[in-house]
């Protein structure tokens, strides 16, 4: 069993909005009509800005990991996540992505870099790509 905590652990909103923007000028430049061009960027707004609250419910500002082989445990004082780590997770070079399977439901964790130390990351990096392992 492993405990570490996560702190700042912060979305960056920069990349969706450089896709947002990018997929908006190219959806504005593509219409003739000057409405289907403003219905297309409202809706690039609207769409960016679900999908960055949506990021930012599977990544929680603080909280303490309990990390025991395939078993993790996510605690603060609004969230309680606990489950198996699924192989659809995913280990990127600045952030893990963790689909933690349940009793019932699953759920998506987001772990930056930045807010954990580097021995406890390299372990949440290395117990993900286990469960990744074909047996």
């Amino acid at each position: 069993m492993y405990r570490f905590t996560v702190t700042n652990n912060t979305p960056d909103h920069k990349p969706f909005v450089v896709f947002f923007c990018f997929l908006a000028l190219l959806l504005y430049f593509s219409y003739s009509h000057i409405l289907s061009e403003l219905l297309a960027c409202f809706a690039c707004l609207v769409i960016g800005i679900a999908c960055f609250k949506k990021v930012q419910q599977a990544q929680p500002s603080d909280g303490v990991i309990i990390l025991q082989q395939s078993q993790l445990g996510f605690f603060n004082e609004q969230l309680q996540l606990q489950g198996e780590i699924s192989p659809k997770s995913y280990v990127f070079a600045n952030h893990v992505v963790i689909r933690l399977i349940g009793f019932y439901q699953s759920h998506w964790l987001i772990i930056s870099s930045t807010s954990v130390d580097e021995e406890s990351f390299s372990r949440l990096k290395r117990a993900i790509i286990a469960v990744q392992q074909p047996t």
